[in-house]
């Protein structure tokens, strides 16, 4: 079986992956935590019963030291991100999950310093009973905002990472409900709860606490001394964050006023833009800062190759690319004057041509179009081809001729629709057919196979309709591979042409089309590699003739099945045991 060579996304860089984890990490608790809220909708004994699941979890050694680790790297590197932005200008997406970041601290650190805290410290077990009594309804606004500001900062951060994930348009609407029933459900669960713990009492009135506990707080189990040293601690550290977050402030105030008195570089955009800045920024952060629009659509993080820019003077004096950059250039076989325009820092005078055009594109349906840009997917091509044309159509009138093919085009490409392939492109008595778009390899091959037998049926009866027309009857040849494709819109869209449509590119692709004038040599009606059948694990119970096919470009050759009975293709079998290509 010939190996298909996929590159992967860039995983950015180490900091990223880092910042990235320790995200997951805590997102991980936060659904966890607001699955185990939903519980409220039944009763306070189921969650109370979440809770002890909950806390064998987060709550053991290991657990808690992954969690607190988990939420310190993050904050510090969010900051260091921070300090190290040199603009203010980024996308609304970039803007908002910033913005609920900074929001989170404010509650997040006394619910966790008044609840872990009393534990911690005191020895106060805190369960679901005292902490509702305790929340509502003085602090059920606040509580509640933490929720939906958590949920909303992690959302965003999983999305903007799983969009370029083959799979993840597949499942993104199902995932879109789910983020939103969420915390629904926990909103309802916990303040649903809290309310009947109030209203029924479940001896926890101010009262009942202190003539059971001597203690006079709102909080259950705690003196009022200890209640204030924890409030106490919630101020210190609170204002140590956000004291440090107006450090931060200040030093990028104090930063924008030195650049602006310092040394300037001119950027030369190739479209005769020119601009002026500090060195430092990367040219994206510089194309932000002077509005002017540069394509980044994992948002200047490393993992993708939109932001790239061709260098037309002043590149001597760069910085060789990082081990990121490096990596996402060689995966794009970048010439040695395209670098990323989110890795790279301009020192000197510099003339640029950003390679993408930063008008966005969307999907009809108003969702952005991640396949504008282009990404790597497994799926099966197929050519189809119209065998003898030339010859069929000499001394026919030009009706007869577009007649003739319409009506074979529309029943091919009506067959392949139907066995749910997406038309590429047909080009005269040719078609080229994509399989697994919107599903996946094997469910793709899957279709394909059964759509070549219903093509030999559709082909029937397209003769059957032509008898008076044609003089002998039409056949077809058909070339099918499977593997790694680059799926993408080429065309004129946004730039006053017409919209494109999706398309695959790469090897596969040029297999699949070389396979369909094997078809034709071996005078069958199907070429199929044998990388097809071994994508499912099915093979046909008669495979037909077997060869190998040198294809340009590849070391190895090719092991192909040369199968003119394509009936068997609708009912394929398991591979034998030891069954190789």
């Amino acid at each position: 079986m010939s190996k298909q060579i996929k590159h992967p996304p860039s995983s950015g860089p180490l900091e990223q992956r880092i910042r990235l984890a320790s995200g997951l990490v805590l997102f991980s608790f936060a659904l966890m935590h607001f699955l185990n809220h939903t519980l409220g909708n039944l009763s306070l004994q189921w969650m109370e019963r979440g809770l002890e699941f909950f806390g064998t979890i987060w709550y053991s050694a290991a657990g808690a030291v992954l969690l607190y680790a988990a939420l310190l790297t993050h904050v510090c590197l969010a900051l260091w991100k921070t300090v190290k932005r040199r603009t203010w200008r980024m996308p609304v997406w970039e803007a908002a999950q910033l913005f609920l970041g900074l929001l989170i601290p404010y509650v997040l650190i006394k619910h966790i310093i008044v609840t872990r805290g009393a534990t911690l410290q005191f020895g106060s077990t805190i369960g679901y009973k005292y902490e509702l009594f305790s929340l509502w309804p003085s602090s059920a606004i606040l509580q509640s905002g933490l929720l939906v500001i958590v949920w909303l900062h992690g959302c965003i951060g999983l999305h903007y990472w799983l969009r370029m994930k083959p799979w993840y348009a597949r499942i993104r609407t199902t995932l879109a409900c789910i983020a939103l029933l969420i915390p629904i459900l926990a909103l309802t669960g916990w303040t649903s709860e809290a309310r009947r713990v109030i209203l029924n009492g479940q001896g926890f009135t101010a009262e009942g606490i202190a003539s059971h506990t001597g203690r006079t707080t709102g909080l259950p189990f705690l003196t009022v001394e200890q209640k204030a040293a924890l409030l106490e601690q919630v101020e210190i550290v609170r204002n140590g964050f956000y004291l440090i977050a107006l450090a931060i402030f200040v030093f990028m105030i104090a930063r924008h006023v030195y650049t602006a008195f310092s040394r300037k570089i001119t950027i030369q955009y190739l479209d005769g833009r020119t601009v002026k800045s500090a060195p430092g920024p990367t040219l994206l952060e510089i194309s932000r800062m002077k509005s002017i629009p540069h394509m980044s659509v994992c948002g200047g993080r490393g993992r993708c190759s939109t932001c790239r820019t061709l260098i037309l003077a002043g590149q001597s004096r760069l910085a060789p690319p990082n081990a990121i950059e490096r990596q996402v250039l060689k995966r794009i076989d970048a010439r040695s004057n395209v670098r990323l325009a989110c890795q790279f820092r301009p020192v000197d005078d510099m003339v640029v041509r950003p390679l993408f055009n930063a008008t966005r594109p969307l999907a009809r349906d108003g969702i952005y179009d991640r396949y504008r840009w282009g990404v790597e997917q497994p799926i099966a091509v197929m050519f189809i081809d119209l065998r003898g044309f030339t010859s069929l159509s000499e001394g026919k009138l030009p009706f007869d001729v577009v007649f003739i093919l319409n009506r074979y085009v529309d029943g091919v490409v009506r067959t392949v629709q139907k066995a749910g392939g997406m038309v590429d492109k047909v080009m005269g008595d040719g078609v080229m057919v994509l399989f697994g778009v919107d599903s996946n390899l094997a469910d793709g091959v899957s279709s394909a196979l059964a759509a070549i037998s219903a093509l030999n049926e559709e082909l029937a009866q397209v003769n059957k309709d032509l008898k008076d027309h044609i003089d002998k009857p039409l056949r077809i040849a058909v070339g099918m591979h499977a593997g790694t494709v680059i799926l993408g819109r080429i065309g004129l869209e946004g730039r006053g042409g017409v919209a494109s449509g999706l398309t695959a590119l790469g090897d596969v692709v040029n297999v699949a089309s070389r396979l369909e004038g094997v078809a034709k040599e071996e005078n069958v009606v199907a070429a199929i590699s044998h990388d097809v059948f071994e994508a499912t694990g099915i093979w046909p119970d008669k495979p037909g003739t077997t060869r190998l096919v040198t294809v340009r470009g590849r070391q190895a050759p090719l092991a192909v099945a040369c199968v003119d009975d394509v009936r068997q293709l609708s009912t394929p079998v398991p591979i034998p045991l030891g069954r190789s290509a």
